[in-house]
């Protein structure tokens, strides 16, 4: 297998997996796939295929350096659909690596996912820990033990699969480039999320009397947990609307501790969103270090200074969202306490400069130290909230 050279782009985040995790992927996809594979964003795998496989693959990219190559299609996540038809329902595995890890540059990349597999069709995809659950809503893949290496990117990936790991031929053993953790608290906040809604839909849909109710509208049944709702609730007097549900009183103290849970939510929300502006500056910084001495030094310094100008103001507008919530959580010493972990949020993003090491210890210890016990504190309160909600319910 020759190795894949091409440089990697941080304008268009390209960041290639290693040498050795190259490997295992394409000995996997090369042992699995019968029709051909699709390889979205993802050309150093697509490169790496031999040419009796990878003359029956597709890369759908939108990088047009490799557009020369037989296999090449222009691809551009937000026109999802926008795919010529002969391709539809035309491949057999599906192979995933988006630029981006957010749930909205996902959901565009799934549909294609849609459109092109064949039924019953394998999906491969890397992503971050915390994305765990959207891979099982939007494409039905679960993490496998094999984490690929990629070098120059600060976040550590996983590999999701939609087929049983008994099939697979070099995914379901650790990759030896990747240290093991002991403990991975956001991969198990993430299947308490996924676990706990499975067995949500499990008991909506085998409560008793649902063998008499009627389906519901295709049209309605889009995007839904389930295809049946309980009888007399599936059509409504013409023009008319459905009654509002009864609102229940849980009394003062119900209310107190939802508002609190709710608000515990909203931080950790606000602290994942402060590390964009410090990825933003690291890589703004090294941007101005490496255009110096280049043909265009200038130009490219000025578009850099620029970036880093802008993620400082948004790294400032974030600690000011975080101590906005002070007066909710006080300041404290308890480093377990809420007030104990928001002031070491405010410590952590409080910066005046960002190298990308130091960026890669934030983001594990966002998880570790913020993220996690925060999910702990909510999870308490949830449970808080059954009692007072058994106690004083009608």
């Amino acid at each position: 297998m020759p190795p894949f050279t091409t440089a990697e782009n941080a304008d268009l985040n390209q960041y290639w997996y290693s040498d050795n995790t190259v490997k295992a992927f394409v000995k996997e996809i090369e042992a699995l796939t019968v029709k051909g594979a699709a390889f979205l964003s993802t050309p150093s795998l697509y490169f790496s295929l031999s040419d009796e496989v990878r003359a029956k693959c597709k890369l759908f990219e939108y990088d047009e350096q490799w557009s020369s190559d037989p296999g090449f299609v222009f691809y551009d996540y937000n026109k999802p659909d926008a795919l010529n038809i002969a391709l539809f329902g035309q491949f057999d595995m599906i192979v995933i690596d988006p630029p981006f890890i957010t749930e909205e540059c996902w959901v565009k990349y799934a549909e294609t996912a849609r459109i092109l597999l064949t039924p019953g069709g394998k999906v491969i995809c890397t992503t971050i820990v915390e994305n765990e659950g959207i891979m099982a809503s939007m494409l039905g893949c679960r993490p496998a033990k094999f984490k690929p290496s990629i070098p120059n990117l600060v976040y550590q990936y996983n590999t999701y699969v939609s087929y049983p790991m008994e099939s697979s031929v070099a995914l379901n053993e650790v990759n030896p480039e990747i240290a093991v953790s002991e403990a991975d608290p956001a991969r198990q906040i993430q299947r308490d999320l996924l676990e706990s809604r499975e067995q949500f839909i499990s008991m909506a849909q085998n409560r008793p009397g649902r063998a008499a109710e009627k389906p519901i509208n295709a049209s309605l049944a889009h995007n839904t947990l389930w295809n049946h709702v309980p009888e007399g609730m599936t059509e409504y007097p013409e023009g008319g609307l459905p009654e509002a549900p009864k609102e229940v009183d849980y009394g003062i103290e119900y209310n107190t501790v939802l508002e609190r849970r709710n608000r515990i939510g909203d931080l950790s929300k606000v602290i994942d969103k402060a590390c964009k502006p410090l990825d933003k500056w690291w890589r703004a910084e090294q941007g101005i270090a490496k255009a110096k001495g280049t043909p265009d030094e200038a130009e490219k310094i000025a578009k850099f200074e620029s970036q880093l100008a802008e993620a400082k103001e948004d790294n400032k507008a974030s600690v000011a969202e975080l101590q906005a919530f002070q007066e909710f959580f006080p300041e404290s010493s308890d480093e377990g306490s809420i007030g104990g972990i928001l002031a070491g949020a405010i410590e952590m993003f409080t910066v005046s400069s960002i190298t990308h090491e130091e960026f890669k210890k934030i983001v594990p210890d966002v998880q570790m130290k913020f993220k996690s016990p925060l999910f702990q504190h909510q999870k308490t309160l949830l449970a808080k909230l059954k009692e007072l909600k058994k106690a004083n319910g009608n």
